[in-house]
């Protein structure tokens, strides 16, 4: 398929000449939903004073309990003939007050079954209330991760976050309510949750905190307080074949974004890119990961933000609500509007968008090598949506006027 635009473009010093540019689709056949090449052409929005584009995002939300290492579960020796043992252990744990999200990702690398465990202990003196507002799961084989957390997120953004939620469980005070989110994973499975909660002090109705742990077990429920109060925690893979490094807490579990956009004739498409790292991402896009606990299990006395390999700070790609409010002006003799979404600039990564303009359905495209998908042919619209966990970020959102 050929390209959207081919703008030849020379450079003087001080001059610059735009060739007429030549459009991917004859008239009126750029369909909504259809396949396209990333437009290669296009300039990237900038955060800048002068810049005729606006981008700015605001963290709105709850806090995130992120629960993504040891990514590979191991119980035995790993390929680099190093011993671990992940399995009947906590695998994050950490204090939760009053609305929360809870995600965990993790692919089983043990000869057992599996099983994960979603722990709340009350430390209140009072009572508390747990409500569920909404959840997405699926499961699949590790041979392609990717395509088996599509299921989970379709169903997350397919739900309401309401107000109250769905009443799970009135805690007593220093007493425990366990959640078994996701049983009996075989080996070489991978498994993705993701919910909303809220805990509730039944005496005064405001929020309460609550001690989370994620648990795993191939030896059923019987030790699960032990696994809970343990002084460690499981270490992670950090440094075995990757990073494996992202667990802790997030402040915010959304993010709210203006964004306007003016094409021209000599600048007829432009792009962002969503949910990249620092320092390349937008100001106010990211929100640095933070851990109570170092690579190896071991308790911190103060929270630290998470680093990975080459001192990459860990932020909110995942599972984060993602909702553009997008206006576009475009030259009066170019009328016709595409908005694209899926491969990043520059990226050879696949994958999925999953998204939902307005108040339409939600859509879920799986995007090939350089693709795109568009997702609007208007020029004033909401766009909602949200990156799955084992997903290759960047990804590409693309604005193009002919």
């Amino acid at each position: 398929m050929k390209s959207f635009y081919k703008i030849l473009l020379f450079s003087a010093v001080i001059t610059a000449i735009t060739f007429p540019s030549s459009p991917l689709f004859a008239a009126g056949s750029a369909s909504l939903g259809d396949t396209a090449s990333r437009p290669e052409s296009a300039l990237q929005i900038q955060q800048a004073s002068d810049s005729a584009d606006q981008i700015t995002f605001k963290r709105e939300g709850t806090p995130v309990f992120a629960s993504n290492a040891p990514e590979t579960l191991f119980e035995g020796n790993r390929s680099d003939g190093s011993k671990v043992v992940q399995v009947n252990n906590t695998l994050y744990r950490d204090r939760m007050k009053g609305s929360f999200r809870f995600w965990s990702v993790h692919t089983n690398a043990t000869k057992k079954r599996v099983s994960f465990y979603m722990h709340v202990k009350n430390p209140a003196a009072n009572p508390v209330k747990l409500y569920i507002k909404r959840k997405g799961y699926s499961s699949g084989s590790s041979a392609d991760p990717v395509t088996s957390l599509k299921a989970a997120t379709t169903q997350f953004l397919n739900q309401s976050a309401g107000t109250g939620g769905t009443y799970l469980a009135t805690i007593a005070p220093g007493k425990s309510y366990v959640l078994p989110y996701s049983t009996s994973i075989a080996p070489y499975q991978v498994m993705n949750y993701i919910a909303d909660f809220r805990a509730v002090n039944v005496k005064t109705g405001q929020s309460e905190t609550v001690i989370v742990s994620d648990i795993v077990t191939n030896n059923g429920i019987a030790k699960l307080e032990d696994y809970a109060s343990s002084a460690r925690i499981a270490q992670t893979n950090f440094d075995f074949k990757t990073g494996d490094d992202y667990r802790g807490l997030l402040k915010y579990s959304a993010r709210k974004v203006e964004l306007k956009v003016q094409l021209t004739e000599g600048t007829p498409a432009k792009y962002i890119k969503m949910s990249d790292s620092e320092p390349l991402a937008y100001s106010g896009e990211q929100e640095r990961l933070a851990s109570s606990w170092n690579v190896q299990g071991e308790p911190l006395k103060s929270s630290i933000e998470v680093v990975g390999k080459n001192n990459k700070q860990r932020g909110s790609y995942w599972f984060t609500d993602l909702v553009y409010n997008i206006q576009i002006q475009t030259p009066s003799d170019q009328a016709n509007i595409h908005t694209l979404y899926g491969a990043a600039p520059r990226s050879e990564s696949t994958g999925y968008v999953h998204y939902r303009i307005d108040n339409g359905p939600v859509e879920s495209y799986s995007y090939g090598n350089r693709q795109t998908r568009i997702i609007s042919n208007t020029s004033s619209f909401t766009l909602t949506t949200m990156i799955q966990p084992f997903l290759s970020v960047p990804l590409g959102l693309y604005f193009v006027s002919e």
